[in-house]
């Protein structure tokens, strides 16, 4: 577990604006500094970083979050990692953690893993350059058009013809066989005592974790021999589907580009890389998984999958497109023609006409229709219903409910049907499933990608995050004093208690990020003193709300923050109180009157009278009135516009 103070000791130390920095031009800004994001593609700068709060957010994808979560992206790191890469920079040291013995087995195990990983990629490595046994594997690289740069930069190498030269040398190097056996480089003989090595006679592909440490192998056969690719068994140190082949070196450009590349084998990756097509990568002769899924998202949005085009490959295509709409990315098919797979292609035609066949690629459910107008006769009732009812699934999956109407419209034009009937279908065949259609969608657990219709789905009630620029409503005149005093609010304990205090019982209804945040406030508010903000977003769940408190701590808001507009957002606050009071009373005044309780009735109407006349007192003291009053024509802080 981490130790709160320590990482808040770090926090202390560190200063973001000097990390980010090292990655990132910034140019100051009043009391903001902004430049390019470093986790999406872009011309005008909309990365902001806020030296007093020591958070950043951009506001094109709307990453953010503190100096942790930008080494964490940016170094693709998990949050002990960063801890320790940051507490080395900050001087601090941290304590060691207590393990169970378990726990302290494991690591250890996994420690040995990567040291072992790292020699045998050595010796692999050594042997294909170096031995004369190793040849015919360099005439077969040759062949293939792979040059000595992109060999050595994914480190191939060579297991040579024989049963123990990975053995012999490991264990004369101290490593024990049990060690080797239990991370897959050597197998137990049959009937015998003794072990060989699993990799014989063929070009080593080392697979590397996003840190670009080694953690398997995959080996490729010179002959006939089967199989034709060998890869290591799943280790305390690999999980063959938590691992994305050539991510190490894909990441920063898929980042740069704002795309990624999905490829099916090792040789696919390594031609990409040499026809400067550096996003691809590869789910390691495996179908894509929901974990490897959420890692290529964490670089980019969009993803271009580009499989072989033979029926392993389609059916392939369609479950990694399916994997990837669920967390909600944006999918082109690329097929490429007479059945060819990147490596084969690019060989022939280069990247620039990969390029052009990738430009006109079609969204992922455009591939699968079809794919499914080739097998029906559209034209016949039968062949429309088996059409649609093959197509349901990539359409109930899709997150967006703009994106999924819109698919809707075009497949009714496409196959000459009305909408209804195909919703109608759709709810029909969703009945007995999880559904996304209308009414049953869950919300998008993404955060730092949206796509532009999800964007557009949720402008209308977060406009405020991604643009700053709330509509004129009662509602939003509210956020933007909650945000106000939020803002303020971080600094001490004592801040929050002032806020509350002077608002008393007389607090607006809040919903959403809003909520979340103010409830993480006051809770943190109760546990000790110093500054909040770090303990605030540890409290945070919801992705919406992360994204929402990073946009809201990089504004520059300080130099506005003088007492009287704090009070006025107090006042701006108890105003929207009373206005949803008076609301609720009329109400119940209605429903009495209706009822013919006459002596409930006179007991409220009391009580409504009051308030009616404190919001008119309200409205002509602070100008807070209705739209079209005098409240368009005054700053807000005085209850009026932001204009």
């Amino acid at each position: 577990m981490k130790d709160p103070q320590i990482v808040e000791e770090i926090r202390y130390r560190i200063d973001i604006v000097e990390i980010v920095a090292d990655y990132v031009s910034l140019k100051r800004q009043g009391g903001r500094y902004t430049g390019l994001c470093p986790f999406h593609s872009e011309k005008t700068p909309s990365f902001t970083v806020s030296r007093e709060k020591q958070y950043f957010h951009c506001f094109g994808c709307g990453t953010g979050g503190d100096v942790f979560t930008f080494v964490m992206l940016r170094e693709n790191l998990t949050f002990p990692e960063a801890l320790k890469k940051l507490a080395e920079r900050a001087g601090v040291t941290l304590p060691e953690q207590k393990l169970t013995p378990t726990q302290q087995a494991l690591r250890t195990a996994v420690e040995q893993g990567r040291a072992l990983h790292r020699r045998a990629a050595e010796l692999f490595f050594r042997c294909l350059r170096e031995d004369t046994r190793a040849r015919q594997a360099r005439e077969y690289l040759s062949r293939r058009g792979l040059s000595d740069t992109v060999t050595v930069a994914f480190g191939l190498g060579y297991s040579p013809p024989g049963w123990d030269f990975l053995t012999e040398r490991l264990v004369r190097e101290g490593y024990a066989p049990e060690e080797l056996e239990q991370f897959g480089l050597i197998v137990p003989r049959q009937g015998a005592d003794g072990y060989y090595d699993r990799f014989r006679n063929r070009i080593m592909f080392p697979i590397f974790d996003a840190q670009g440490r080694p953690v398997a192998f995959g080996g490729r056969v010179l002959d006939d021999e089967i199989p034709k690719y060998l890869n290591s068994p799943e280790t305390p140190l690999y999980k063959k589907g938590q691992h994305l082949y050539g991510l190490h070196k894909a990441g920063p450009a898929i980042r740069e580009k704002g795309i990624a590349i999905l490829v099916e084998g090792y040789m696919d990756v390594i031609a990409c890389h040499q026809h400067d097509i550096p996003q691809a990568v590869a789910s390691l002769g495996t179908a894509m998984t929901p974990e490897q899924g959420r890692l290529l998202l964490r670089y980019a949005p969009r993803v271009l999958i580009c499989y072989d085009a033979d029926r392993a490959g389609i059916e392939a295509t369609v479950k990694a497109g399916e994997i990837l709409t669920r967390l909600g990315a944006q999918i082109q098919v690329l097929t490429l023609p007479d059945g060819k797979d990147p490596d084969e292609f690019l060989q022939k035609h280069g990247a620039s006409s990969f390029w052009q066949m990738a430009d006109n690629a079609p969204a992922f459910f455009s591939f699968c229709y079809s794919r499914v107008a080739s097998q029906y006769d559209l034209t016949t009732v039968a062949g429309k219903v088996a059409a649609v009812r093959e197509l349901a699934p990539q359409l109930l999956i899709i997150p967006s409910a703009i994106e999924q109407e819109a698919n809707i419209q075009w497949l009714a034009r496409e196959i000459r049907l009305s909408e209804a009937a195909i919703m109608e279908e759709l709810r029909g065949l969703s009945r007995n499933t999880k559904s996304y259609l209308r009414g049953d969608r869950k919300e998008n657990p993404r955060n730092t990608n949206y796509t532009s219709a999800q964007k557009n789905e949720t402008e209308s009630s977060a406009s405020t995050v991604v643009k700053g620029l709330p509509d004129r409503t009662n509602g939003d005149r509210q956020e933007q004093a909650w945000r106000y005093l939020i803002y303020w609010m971080v600094g001490t304990p004592e801040r929050v208690r002032w806020v509350f205090e002077r608002l008393g019982n007389e607090i607006p209804q809040v919903q959403g990020p809003l909520q979340e945040i103010l409830e993480a406030l006051v809770a943190v508010s109760r546990e000790g003193q110093g500054v909040l903000v770090g303990r605030v977003a540890e409290g945070l769940v919801a992705e919406e709300t992360k994204a929402y408190f990073s946009a809201l701590l990089v504004e520059d808001l300080e130099g506005a923050l003088q007492e009287s507009v704090l009070e006025d957002c107090v006042n701006t606050l108890r105003y929207g109180w009373l206005v949803e009071e008076i609301a609720r009373l009329e109400i119940q005044v209605e429903a009495l009157s209706r009822s013919g309780d006459m002596e409930a009735l006179q007991r409220l109407l009391p009580q409504l009278s009051n308030l009616q006349q404190a919001r008119s007192r309200a409205a002509r003291r602070f100008g807070a009135m209705p739209l079209g009053g005098r409240w368009e024509q005054r700053p807000w802080y005085k209850g009026g516009t932001t204009e």
